[in-house]
């Protein structure tokens, strides 16, 4: 990268560490340090919802997946645009009515407690694993930029993302995925801009007659069937993953029901624009002719830093740093799973509740932070072993992760927010029961690769390639069908159900059927504080954007940096408007200086008394 891209990578670090210094005194108890307090403005979760889609994955295992076959990893993204358009019409609202702290909550209210320790002691090994393959994703994309080993890479960022978790929070995630939305989106789109302006490339006509011809006939690369049932295996997992309790953190930071259903607009917007933007690229790679094994022969999968050599071939010195501190960003909230919800899981629904019940917010603030760099060391210590045994490419080890592990726990959690009437124990059965059935599947893949493909009676001889789709698809499918019978099956059991039981079901379901009350719901959250905070980080990375065009550049590049530090010091300057004049009507008495949020265990004897009568909780 050159002294210039080091001291830019720097300075990152730099600011992302100083934001969990600025958001520390904010959180005073566990609901603002897990969810902000209930409090924030809807575009900014909308941005990190967003954001939390994707991470170092995307431009690492993701784009090396479309390197290697073509178009057919933009389905992954695309097929999550079905239920986002049902959250937006239906389920936005119900999340944000749960009024808990941590899904894990909700599973408790719904299910029962044995369902709830069931579901953390699953839950909370999974997502680190899960920030885990994030880590070693940006650790992979910087070790290829900057030379150093891949595992030195993972140590450093670990601590670093884990501090910043550790100290700000929810809040400092919030704050870093906004200024990072806005920092991706220009740097990947400018990369794009210059691939197309390429000789090699010609521009969007020569792009598009230059395409290989297994870009989008996707049969040139695997059986039409194959690829079918893989397709139909995406929208699927994505369905469970959008529509389920644990879908729901973001949305129970903001204040109202009218919120909650904005803050879906950036997502959907973002997931039709995004993997356009960012999977030219390594399709045009192979216009560039590069070299991937002799630029990167330390990596197992070369075509995982594809991005990454584009991005050195179009960029001007000092900019592909920028892009770095892009993907760091990512990273952060990918590992945020990992850390800050992951603490927020085993303080709210098992240290509080089993180990210390009588214990205060100050207590519990402390232990969270306690967790928080113990579970970071945990994921650093996972994403080594990845590194060290990585039998195939991230996007499918990602994806076999997720049909195999994930999908048992989803389904129930997306069943139970639209069927009441299932016994207390058809959760955590339901998780059980399909962790059995994938362990069936991948023993009968074990005694006989081709059990499947004589199945589907495919003819011709299965590659590597083709097995590896057919154990995605056959997972998700053996998953979704015995987890759904199991489920449904034991509804015949409601009837035996202990009162309790029956009781908290119909408190559950009336606090989502119940708007959020901004009068008798209070918080102390200062809305202009958010904006004038906000405003000034995005103030000051992007004047230091500005700034760095002063490195020796040609003219075009020197206007990349104008370009990409322009669009953050343009957030900035709406956002200290808005935060001004919002001052100057809370000064005038025409708004409340107090935005208002959700029920948790942080609220005052009256605040709740109110709330058991209006929903019962």
């Amino acid at each position: 990268m050159g002294i210039y891209g080091y001291g830019v990578v720097g300075f990152y670090l730099a600011f992302v560490v100083s934001l969990g210094v600025i958001f520390r005194r904010i959180s005073r108890n566990t609901s603002d340090y897990f969810r902000a307090g209930g409090a924030m403005p809807w575009w900014l979760t909308g941005a990190s919802a967003w954001v939390a889609s994707f991470s170092a994955w995307t431009f690492t295992g993701a784009v090396g997946k479309v390197y290697d076959t073509g178009a057919l990893a933009l389905v992954l993204y695309y097929s999550s645009l079905p239920p986002l358009l049902l959250v937006f019409f239906f389920l936005c609202r119900r999340y944000r009515r749960m009024r808990i702290v941590t899904y894990m909550e909700a599973v408790r209210i719904r299910y029962g407690p044995v369902s709830e320790q069931v579901f953390t002691w699953l839950k909370v090994p999974l997502l680190m694993f899960q920030s885990a393959l994030g880590l070693f994703a940006i650790g992979i994309f910087i070790s290829a930029v900057v030379g150093i080993p891949v595992d030195t890479t993972i140590i450093l960022l670990g601590v670093v993302l884990t501090l910043v978790s550790f100290a700000g929070g929810a809040l400092a995630v919030l704050a870093s995925d906004f200024v990072q939305m806005f920092l991706i989106v220009a740097v990947t789109a400018l990369i794009t801009f210059l691939v197309l302006r390429q000789p090699a490339v010609g521009g969007l006509t020569g792009f598009w007659h230059q395409l290989p011809a297994d870009t989008f006939n996707w049969g040139l690369q695997a059986k039409p069937a194959t690829v079918a049932f893989y397709i139909a295996a995406l929208i699927m997992m994505n369905f469970f993953a959008y529509t389920n309790l644990e879908y729901s953190m973001m949305y129970l930071m903001v204040k109202d029901d009218r919120d909650a259903r904005r803050m879906v607009l950036i997502p959907i917007i973002g997931t039709l624009i995004g993997p356009v933007i960012w999977f030219i690229p390594p399709i045009a790679a192979h216009m560039l002719h590069l070299n991937l094994h002799q630029m990167y022969p330390n990596l197992t999968h070369p075509s995982e830093g594809v991005f990454v050599a584009v991005a050195q071939r179009v960029l001007p010195q000092g900019m592909v740093a920028v892009l770095i501190c892009a993907m760091l960003g990512a990273a952060l909230t990918y590992m945020d799973a990992g850390l800050n919800k992951n603490a927020g899981i085993f303080i709210r629904c098992f240290y509080r509740p089993v180990v210390r019940p009588a214990a205060d917010e100050k207590h519990l603030l402390i232990v969270s932070k306690v967790c928080t760099l113990i579970f970071g060391a945990f994921i650093i210590a996972m994403a080594e072993l990845i590194r060290l045994a990585p039998s195939t490419g991230l996007f499918d080890l990602t994806n076999q992760f997720a049909a195999c592990l994930l999908v048992p726990l989803m389904i129930p959690m997306t069943y139970g927010l639209f069927i009441k009437r299932t016994p207390p124990w058809s959760g955590w059965s339901t998780v059980l029961v399909g962790f059995a059935s994938s362990i069936a599947v991948v023993a009968s893949f074990a005694a006989d690769p081709q059990w499947a493909w004589k199945l589907l009676q495919l003819h011709g001889q299965m590659n590597a390639e083709d097995l590896v789709d057919i154990k995605f698809f056959t997972s998700i499918f053996v998953n979704v069908v015995v987890c759904s019978v199991w489920f449904f099956a034991s509804a015949a059991f409601y009837k035996h159900s202990p009162q309790w039981h029956k009781d908290s079901c119909e408190r559950f379901f009336r606090a989502m059927n119940t708007p959020v009350d901004t009068v008798t719901e209070p918080t102390t959250m200062r809305a202009d504080i958010i904006y004038w905070m906000l405003g000034g980080l995005c103030l000051v990375w992007g004047g230091f954007v500005i700034v760095l065009m002063l490195i020796p550049n040609p003219l075009w590049g020197r206007f990349c940096f104008a370009f990409v530090g322009g669009i953050l010091v343009l957030a900035s300057g709406l956002l200290l408007f808005t935060a001004r004049r919002l001052r100057h009507r809370i000064a005038q008495g025409k708004e409340s200086p107090i935005i208002v949020p959700a029920v948790d265990g942080s609220q005052t004897d009256q605040d709740r008394n109110i709330l058991h009568n209006r929903v019962g909780l």
